[in-house]
């Protein structure tokens, strides 16, 4: 019995040393790093909201510049495409056939002045004479008849210089409005005729330049409800090319009927284009003006996710915890996106950035930007 006790204790102290090392040999993980991430302050206001169409630029009116005169087309005053302003001479037809009826015109009537002078100066020397009986009352009535005749041929005759003298104006073409000449049709040294249906040329005005542009009718009747049908809804356009340059405008017509085809009812509004950067033939974005939201959320767009039950943002609670909150989005734009919550208020840390590695509840090392 005494012989056993070293080979017990021995096995004593080999379990022994086995626990000791499994309890003082396990080593603890150390807490996760919380994830970086970019944020940025919630802002209040109030913002416009749009309904957003596609639309095209075209000219208040299209000139078609047809001959007044027949002839022969002998000089052009300016390039084609080039810049004319109201009243400018475009072209000129030969004048020479104009200006001799305008000639035969004033002959006749100087010839029928002459005329008349004479039969004024008989009416007048028998009126006296008539009254003596010295002449019969049919005879001087004659006179007085022959007056009002040689009275009559110089109106006519001053009609004729009149009708001479618009046609040899014709003959000088001037531009109706002021705009750009597209090309030519007809090249010096051509005749022209009055009832030729091709125009020699067209001008479109640029400045103002007329946006038309179309609206479903549940959109339509939106903004009706919103704005009324007066028709003077403000829009803003954008170029595809150039989207943060921005043109301000109103419309002015509402066609009278929605399209049975399409369902799509037509507007057009005007904008003032000074500086030409609007071309006839353009398509346009345009965002009409549905109605301002009263102390709207405005939010950068990298802040707004989307999950399984729709649009969330992720905010940061003052012990550093991010917390999701659905939202309702009002307007999304380039620049940021106007949302609704009850959840989130003005002056809340918005996630904007480093999403991808947040999840609800965790703490997160936010790293504030002016990104808005």
């Amino acid at each position: 019995m005494k012989i056993r006790k070293p080979l017990c204790f021995l096995m004593l102290m080999a379990c022994l040393s086995f626990i000791l090392t499994g309890c003082f040999g396990k080593k603890h993980k150390p807490a996760p790093t919380p994830p970086n991430v970019t944020t940025t302050q919630v802002k209040q206001q109030d913002t416009p909201i749009y309904i957003d169409t596609i639309g095209q630029v075209i000219s208040p009116v299209t000139v078609n510049i047809r001959p007044q005169v027949a002839g022969k087309l002998i000089k052009t005053y300016l390039q084609q495409g080039d810049m004319v302003k109201e009243g400018e001479v475009i072209y000129e037809i030969d004048p020479r056939p104009y200006q001799a009826l305008l000639d035969e015109a004033l002959a006749q009537l100087k010839h029928d002045q002459a005329l008349l002078e004479y039969a004024a100066d008989v009416v007048k020397r028998y009126k006296t004479v008539v009254e003596e009986d010295f002449v019969s009352i049919i005879t001087y009535e004659q006179y007085e008849s022959n007056l009002s005749a040689a009275q009559a041929q110089v109106d006519l005759d001053k009609a004729a210089v009149t009708a001479a003298q618009i046609n040899l104006d014709f003959c000088k073409i001037v531009a109706p409005v002021s705009g750009k000449i597209s090309y030519f049709n007809v090249d010096v040294g051509n005749i022209l005729a009055i009832d030729d249906p091709n125009q020699i040329t067209v001008i479109r005005p640029y400045s103002p330049i007329d946006i038309t542009f179309s609206l479903p009718q549940q959109q339509f009747e939106l903004i009706r409800h919103e704005q009324g049908d007066a028709g003077q809804w403000k829009f803003v356009a954008t170029l595809p090319e150039y989207p943060n340059e921005k043109f301000n405008g109103t419309s002015y017509f509402i066609d009278n009927q929605l399209d049975q085809n399409t369902g799509t009812i037509l507007l057009k509004g005007r904008l003032p284009n000074e500086n030409r950067a609007l071309w006839p033939g353009q398509f346009i974005r345009i965002k009409v003006l549905y109605r301002m939201a009263p102390m709207a959320l405005i939010v950068p767009p990298s802040s707004v996710l989307i999950g399984k039950d729709g649009p969330y943002i992720y905010t940061i609670d003052k012990e550093g915890k991010a917390l999701n909150h659905n939202v309702t989005v009002l307007i999304r734009t380039e620049e940021y996106i106007a949302v609704q919550s009850d959840q989130v208020h003005e002056g809340d840390t918005v996630i904007v950035d480093g999403q991808i590695n947040v999840a609800p509840g965790i703490l997160v090392n936010a790293v504030t930007t002016n990104k808005q």
